[in-house]
């Protein structure tokens, strides 16, 4: 590459320099533009070489051993009801926009700051000449690599490094805070909820999202971690004996939304928009949690969402598959009337009235098929709720929506005609890039789903179902809003009341009920 001289490299730098999303491969592309160069492979390859040899870099221990490293080792966490945590990598530039935002939101609600000092070795930055012994001087004052208990059921692991290329950075750290949550510094924005026995608070794990621009190697590893790459923080609101907790995700210029602010331009605005989707925990209306479901309708109240998507709606538990060899259970069912299909189908369409103003999406869910399933697969001259069976059978075998989506789906539509929006199994229901039409219980080809599987989904997408909210990367799985032990789910368990909300801007936002409340400062 002799005659690509020291002036055409420094293009590609300058150009890198100032916008902070181009790749090698674009910047490489528009230098031989700018110089002449016909575009080959090779030159990207040759300028990668070039930008690795001219950064000269340094071992990860000169890092450590730097005394604003030594500094953040010995943070200390304020004494605050509010934090923002977020990550920052070394040798290389903040969002500007960003934290001027994430600034004056800390001031705005008198929050401590965090930025976890994040460390990475990488040979084809341009944002470094020789050493990547620093941090942008605007993180400095806020920089953490220590660990702190801001909460008797929250840590805060700022002194356990993670790879910024990690695919899964909360593997592995189960067991590492005991009972207690725990929030970990990494530009991938996850959240896992974990199993715990009856009696014990809930627990996640979560990570920040990044203050820092994305700046990785241009290796499959990096490319994967920069495009998963989020502008970011997690918010923690003290209060009392239990604590909120979300994450927050900007947009491209840096601004973003917390529930009712709206943050743009290092101000912090009323949240005007509201939401443009709300997906609710899954609601089995039979098991309902009334507080967790009043407290979320609340939060619509205010929110006003263009579109409220509904998961596994009815239990179906009058004609359930899983209790119908227990003839103990089938006798209490009897007694105690819950084995009453035509009271539970009623019950379902009560429910679905009182709340026709939220613009529901009822989302095809495994519990809806249950109904189905008991039509297709029963004796009826032997089943409980035999005029149920053979009205049941009239709609399935006569009633081309119900062959489509189910007998559930043509029920609702049937009573709220043009009010009510039902999906079918193979439905798609996009809003913003986000696929909401699955609910989770099936994967591709017709296997079981998982989230594993829909984050390798060729779209964003926000699934029910499994109970646990949960987050990697281009998939979110909302809780319930059913009471979190109801019989079947017995052992360890996961669940979580969770929602799902969805911001004009685009970007997903999980908000969690603890003890009847979403925030500390409820509206």
């Amino acid at each position: 590459m002799s005659k690509y001289n020291k002036e055409p490299l420094d293009f590609v730098i300058a150009a890198m320099t100032k916008d902070n999303s181009l790749s090698i491969t674009a910047a490489a592309k528009l230098m031989c533009e700018e110089f002449n160069f016909e575009y080959k492979d090779s030159i990207r390859i040759s300028i990668s070489k070039l930008l690795k040899r001219r950064r000269n870099e340094s071992p990860e221990a000169e890092i450590e051993a730097t005394e604003t490293f030594q500094i953040a080792q010995q943070k200390v966490a304020e004494e605050k009801q509010t934090f923002l945590f977020s990550w920052a990598q070394n040798a290389t530039p903040i969002h500007k926009n960003f934290m001027k935002n994430l600034k004056a939101y800390a001031n705005d609600l008198d929050a401590g700051l965090h930025i976890i000092a994040g460390r990475y070795s990488n040979p084809t930055s341009v944002f470094a000449d020789k050493d990547q012994d620093w941090w942008s001087p605007e993180v400095v004052p806020y920089l953490d690599a220590a660990r702190h208990n801001i909460h008797p059921l929250l840590q805060v692991l700022s002194d356990i490094k993670i790879p910024p290329t990690a695919a899964t950075p909360l593997t592995g750290l189960n067991s590492v805070t005991g009972l207690e949550s725990c929030i970990v510094g990494h530009p991938r924005q996850q959240v896992k909820s974990l199993p715990i026995l009856d009696g014990y608070p809930s627990k996640l794990l979560l990570s920040t999202g990044a203050v820092t621009v994305s700046n990785y190697t241009d290796s499959k590893s990096g490319k994967k971690g920069e495009f998963h790459h989020s502008i970011g923080f997690t918010i923690v609101e003290l209060d009392g004996d239990i604590f909120h907790i979300r994450q927050v995700s900007a947009d491209d210029k840096g601004n973003f939304y917390d529930l009712f602010k709206r943050v743009k331009n290092g101000k912090v605005l009323d949240n005007v928009e509201g939401a443009e989707v709300a997906v609710l925990g899954d609601i089995h209306i039979a098991h309902n949690d009334k507080r967790a479901t009043d407290v979320s309708f609340k939060l619509l109240d205010e929110m006003k969402p263009k579109h409220t998507m509904l998961h596994d709606i009815i239990d179906c538990e009058s004609i359930s598959h899983h209790e119908e060899n227990d003839p103990f259970r089938v006798m209490q069912k009897e007694e105690n009337g819950t084995g009453d299909l035509k009271k539970e189908l009623e019950i379902m369409l009560e429910w679905v009235k009182d709340r026709l103003k939220y613009n529901l999406v009822v989302v095809r869910s495994n519990h809806d098929d249950f109904l189905d399933r008991w039509l297709k697969s029963v004796d009826w001259r032997k089943a409980r709720n035999k005029r149920m069976f053979l009205y049941g059978a009239q709609i399935l075998a006569n009633q081309p929506i119900a062959q489509k989506k189910g007998v559930i789906s043509y029920l609702i539509e049937s009573n709220f005609p043009d009010q009510v929006k039902t999906l079918g199994l193979d439905d798609s229901y996009r809003v913003l890039d986000w696929e909401l039409g699955v609910h989770g219980h099936v994967g591709a080809n017709g296997s079981r789903g998982s989230a594993n599987q829909y984050k390798q989904m060729n779209t964003k997408m926000i699934t029910g179902h499994t109970h646990s909210p949960s987050r990697t990367d281009g998939h979110m799985c909302v809780g319930t809003l059913s009471g979190l032990r109801v019989g079947y789910n017995k052992g360890a368990s996961s669940w979580m009341h969770a929602n799902a909300l969805i911001y004009a801007d685009g970007k997903a936002q999980l908000i969690y009920i603890v003890k009847g409340k979403y925030c500390r400062d409820m509206k």
